[in-house]
C-alpha cells in the first residue's frame, strides 16, 4: 500500500510540475500568437483571412489523420517505448507524406469546394506543415509522455517567434494570406528541430506487425474521431464560405479564434499532462474517483473567461483588431457560449482517451457532426455568422455534453452527478459576472474604457461569489507543489522535469 501511494505522489507531482510549465508555455504562446494576429489583421483585408481559413481546415483535418492516431499508444504511458516507438515513427512518416502529397494535388478542388479559388496556393504551402508534423510526431509525443513541459516552453516559444519574425515583413510586402502560410511553415521547421533536440530518447523508423496491429486498434478510432471532430469544428467554414462570402468567412474566422482562446489555452495546458496522467490513473483504477475534481477545477478557471468574452465581445474586437473588424463582434458573442462548453467537451474526450475507449469517442464525434450540420444550415440562413455560433452552442449543450456524461458513467463507473456537480457553481457565478460586465460596459462609448471597466467589475463579482472555492483550489495546487519540493532527490522515476 505504501509503494502505491508513493507512486501516486510521484505521478501527481510530475503532472503538477508539467501542468505548471504547460501553463507558462501556453501563456507565452498565446500572447505571441495574439499579438501576431492583431498585427496581421491590421495589415491585410478580411477576405485574406477567408483564404487562410480554407487552408487551415484542410491542413488541420489532414494533420489529425496523418499518423492514424498511432501516437496515442505511446502517449498513454502504459507501454514500453522501446517496443512501440519505431513502429509509431514509421506510421507517422508514411501517412503524413501521403497526406501532404494528396493535399497539394487536390488543393484546387478543395478550394473550389469552399468557393474560394484564391485559397489554392495557400493550401499547397500550408500542406508542407503536415509532413513536418509527421516527422516530429515521435519526439513531440515522447516529450508529452515524459512530462517534459519545461524545455518545451523554449521550443514552442522559438517556433512562435519565428512565425512573427517571418509574417510581418511578408504582410507588409503584400503577400496576403501567403504570408500567414509561409510563416507557419517556418515556425513548424523550428519546432521540428527543437523537439528532436529535447526528446529524452531518439528512435529510428522500424516496423513490427504485431505492435502495429495493437497500435492501430487503439489509434485508428482516435484518428477517425479526430477527423470527425475537426470536420465538425470546420464545417461552419465550408457552409459560411458557400452560403455567404469570403469577407464574412474572414470575420467569422477571427471571431471563432478569439472565442476559442479560453478553451484552447486551458485545454492545451491540461493536455500537457492529461492523457498520460489519465492513462496511468485508469490503469491503477483511480481515475473515476478523481474525474469530477478535474472537471470542477477546469470549470472554475474557464467559465469566467468565456463569460467575459461574451459580455465584452464588441469592445474586445474593436480594441484588438480595429473598427474594420467590428461586425465580427456579434459572432463572437454567440461563439463565446460554445467556447465555454467546448472546454468540458475536450476534458471529457481526454478522459475517454486515457481510459482507452477510443471507439466510443469516435461515435460520440459522429453524433456531434450529424446534429451540428443541419443546425448550422438553419442558423446561418436565419442569422448569418451569428447563427453559426448559436448552432454550435445549442448542439454542444443539448447533445454533446449529455452524451459524454452517459458514456463516461459506464467507462469510469461514476455517477453523472459526480462528474458535473463541481461545474455548476462556477457556471452560475460566471453568468452573474458576465451580466455585470455587460451592464457596466454597455453605455460606455469608448471601447477601451468599456473593456477595462466591464472586465474589472465582472472579475471582481466572480471572485467574490466563488471565493471559498477558489481558495480551496489554490490550496490544492500549493499542496502539490510543496509535496514536489519535499520529495528526495531519488523520488522521481523516469524522465521527469528538471
Amino acid at each position: 500500500m505504501t509503494t502505491v501511494s508513493g507512486q501516486d505522489r510521484t505521478l501527481g507531482n510530475r503532472a503538477a510540475s508539467a501542468t505548471l510549465w504547460g501553463g507558462v508555455n501556453m501563456a507565452l504562446g498565446r500572447i505571441v500568437q495574439f499579438a501576431t494576429t492583431i498585427i496581421v489583421a491590421r495589415m491585410i483585408a478580411p477576405e485574406h483571412f477567408g483564404a487562410l481559413a480554407v487552408a487551415i481546415v484542410v491542413q488541420t483535418i489532414a494533420t489529425n489523420m496523418a499518423e492514424l492516431g498511432a501516437t496515442a499508444a505511446l502517449a498513454r504511458g502504459t507501454g514500453d517505448p522501446d517496443k512501440i516507438a519505431p513502429t509509431v515513427f514509421s506510421i507517422a512518416l508514411v501517412t503524413s507524406g501521403v497526406m501532404t502529397a494528396a493535399a497539394i494535388a487536390l488543393a484546387p478542388a478543395l478550394a473550389a469546394a469552399f468557393d474560394d479559388p484564391a485559397a489554392t496556393p495557400v493550401i499547397q504551402v500550408l500542406s508542407l506543415t503536415i509532413l513536418l508534423q509527421g516527422a516530429g510526431a515521435l519526439p513531440s509525443t515522447m516529450v508529452w509522455r515524459e512530462f517534459l513541459q519545461k524545455p518545451r516552453v523554449v521550443v514552442d516559444l522559438c517556433s512562435l517567434v519565428t512565425v512573427l519574425v517571418l509574417v510581418v515583413p511578408m504582410a507588409l510586402d503584400g503577400w496576403g494570406a501567403m504570408a500567414l502560410a509561409w510563416s507557419r511553415v517556418g515556425g513548424q521547421l523550428v519546432a521540428l528541430a527543437g523537439y528532436w533536440i529535447i526528446t529524452p530518447q531518439r528512435y529510428a523508423p522500424g516496423f513490427d506487425r504485431t505492435v502495429a496491429a495493437e497500435i492501430l486498434r487503439l489509434g485508428m478510432p482516435l484518428a477517425l474521431a479526430n477527423l470527425v471532430v475537426f470536420v465538425t469544428l470546420n464545417v461552419d467554414y465550408l457552409l459560411i464560405g458557400r452560403m455567404l462570402d469570403p469577407t464574412a468567412l474572414g470575420l467569422y474566422l477571427l471571431a471563432f479564434n478569439l472565442a476559442g482562446l479560453p478553451s484552447s489555452v486551458i485545454t492545451a495546458v491540461i493536455r500537457a499532462t492529461a492523457v498520460p496522467t489519465f492513462g496511468r490513473l485508469f490503469a491503477e483504477g483511480t481515475l473515476g474517483a478523481v474525474a469530477g475534481r478535474f472537471v470542477a477545477g477546469i470549470s472554475y478557471c474557464a467559465f469566467p473567461i468565456s463569460a467575459m468574452v461574451i459580455a465584452l465581445s464588441h469592445p474586445l474586437i474593436v480594441v484588438a483588431y480595429g473598427d474594420a473588424w467590428a461586425p465580427a463582434g456579434i459572432a463572437l458573442a454567440t461563439l463565446g457560449v460554445f467556447g465555454a462548453t467546448r472546454i468540458l467537451v475536450e476534458v471529457f474526450a481526454d478522459l475517454c482517451v486515457g481510459a482507452g475507449r477510443t471507439v466510443w469517442l469516435f461515435w460520440l464525434q459522429v453524433a456531434w457532426l450529424v446534429s451540428l450540420t443541419p443546425a448550422l444550415i438553419v442558423g446561418i440562413q436565419w442569422w448569418g455568422i451569428a447563427g453559426a455560433g448559436i448552432a454550435h452552442a445549442a448542439v454542444a449543450c443539448l447533445v454533446v455534453i449529455p452524451l459524454y456524461v452517459v458514456a463516461l458513467k459506464s467507462v469510469l463507473a461514476v455517477g453523472a452527478w459526480e462528474l458535473v456537480r463541481g461545474s455548476l457553481v462556477p457556471l452560475a457565478a460566471a453568468i452573474i459576472a458576465g451580466s455585470t460586465a455587460w451592464l457596466a460596459s454597455v453605455s460606455v462609448t469608448e471601447p477601451l474604457m468599456a473593456l477595462l471597466l466591464g472586465g474589472f467589475l465582472g472579475g471582481a463579482v466572480y471572485v467574490a461569489l466563488t471565493y471559498r472555492r477558489g481558495r480551496l483550489l489554490v490550496q490544492t495546487v500549493r499542496g502539490l507543489l510543496r509535496e514536489r519540493t519535499s520529495l528526495p532527490a531519488g523520488g522521481h522515476t523516469g524522465a521527469g522535469e528538471s
